[in-house]
């Protein structure tokens, strides 16, 4: 870490850190909150706010909760984790959670695994929050162990707070790096001290204060792996304990994946220069880009669900329209598990499901004659395609 990258109006000061390598200089941030000039963000926030607000009031249209949680909460797993380098497909994580790994290639099932685990965690401080339990950093570590236990970084000590020296960046020596996070002695106090600033009203709006918040905890670095994953898991925690969404319907992690090294420069452009400004405008408008696409998907969900509701609910038996119904809430399935979600005999599954996929509704994804696997692709396209290849609607 090169000390002259850091000017003098750097939010912290360089101090000396000892590693196996030798002494080197990390960087210490100063205690949150920033002097922010906060004219030039009234209308990035503005325009964050109202986007956050339509997605708010999506509720009523969708009525069924599962019908966003469940997709959404997946999609923010994959993009935060794919951040990290892991290779997985939202395909892959239905298909792990259905017990149909034969259908994940086999250099992706680590990846899947690592969604899974964040899937975990995020749900784990979620229940938290909702139980209105505060954030502490007892609740981070309980997470971060959910996130790394059983795959890569599983030799980082998951749930515990780092003891020695980490760094950011691709090259093996420690004196090469981009970023040093602060001495691992320090960090216990950091910690505490940005938890406790993220649980206290000082005037600020939610969204800036959840912008600084991220940006101390990635600065910070508290854990040797992870770090990435557990900042954002936390702005999904912030956001809906501050009330700006109902349920967690935002996938943020999309936005910073898409501008993978625009959001790594604009942290690190905070530490050297302080640019703060700079990076919360990228974090509003990451905000209300993620905003508007979620609502984007929510109404063509509803509009394929009510065509569908149009097609079946003249059919003689009430349960292929119920069966319809919960392709929304899980686009993958198989005879046994259509079989559960109905309360009926296999035999009745199986002619309900034939009878979908002779419809177009449901596509075989196995090509074997017995345990077959079906998705329901016009659903998952809607979660799935990139934004822009889908037709408008709301």
């Amino acid at each position: 870490m090169d000390r002259d990258e850091f000017a003098a109006n750097a939010p912290g000061e360089i101090v000396p850190s000892t590693t196996s390598q030798g002494s080197f200089q990390a960087f210490r941030p100063d205690p949150l909150p920033p002097e922010v000039d906060a004219e030039g963000l009234i209308l990035p926030l503005a325009d964050a706010t109202q986007a956050l607000g339509r997605l708010h009031g999506i509720g009523p249209r969708v009525g069924s909760r599962e019908v966003l949680i469940e997709p959404f909460m997946r999609k923010e797993a994959l993009e935060s984790s794919q951040i990290e380098g892991t290779h997985a497909t939202l395909s892959d994580i239905y298909a792990y959670e259905a017990d149909q790994e034969a259908l994940i290639d086999e250099d992706r099932r680590q990846g899947t695994q690592e969604v899974v685990n964040y899937l975990s965690a995020l749900t784990h401080g979620l229940n938290a929050i909702t139980a209105g339990e505060p954030v502490t950093v007892d609740l981070l570590r309980e997470m971060h162990d959910r996130l790394l236990s059983g795959v890569r970084g599983e030799e980082t000590n998951p749930g515990e707070l780092r003891t020695t020296q980490n760094y950011i960046g691709t090259k093996p020596y420690i004196g090469d790096a981009r970023y040093v996070p602060p001495p691992p002695n320090l960090v216990p106090e950091l910690l505490e001290d940005l938890i406790e600033y993220a649980n206290r009203e000082d005037g600020m709006h939610s969204l800036l204060r959840i912008g600084l918040v991220h940006y101390q905890f990635e600065t910070i670095h508290p854990f040797l792996d992870g770090n990435g994953r557990l900042g954002r898991l936390l702005i999904s925690l912030l956001l809906q304990r501050d009330e700006l969404l109902p349920e967690p319907y935002l996938y943020l992690s999309s936005y910073f994946n898409a501008h993978r090294s625009n959001y790594i420069d604009h942290l690190l452009s905070v530490s050297q220069r302080g640019e703060w400004e700079a990076w919360l405008r990228f974090f509003l408008r990451g905000m209300q880009t993620q905003a508007d696409e979620a609502h984007r998907r929510a109404n063509l969900l509803v509009d394929l669900r009510e065509e569908y509701q149009e097609r079946y609910q003249s059919e003689r038996s009430e349960n292929i329209l119920e069966l319809v119904m919960h392709l929304f809430e899980n686009p993958y399935l198989d005879v046994n598990t259509a079989a559960d979600w109905l309360g009926v005999q296999y035999s009745t599954a199986n002619r309900l499901v034939g009878q979908l996929e002779g419809d177009g509704v449901l596509v075989e994804l196995t090509g074997q004659d017995r345990n077959r696997f079906y998705r329901a692709s016009e659903v998952f396209d809607i979660i799935n395609r990139p934004i822009e290849q889908l037709s408008k609607s709301g």
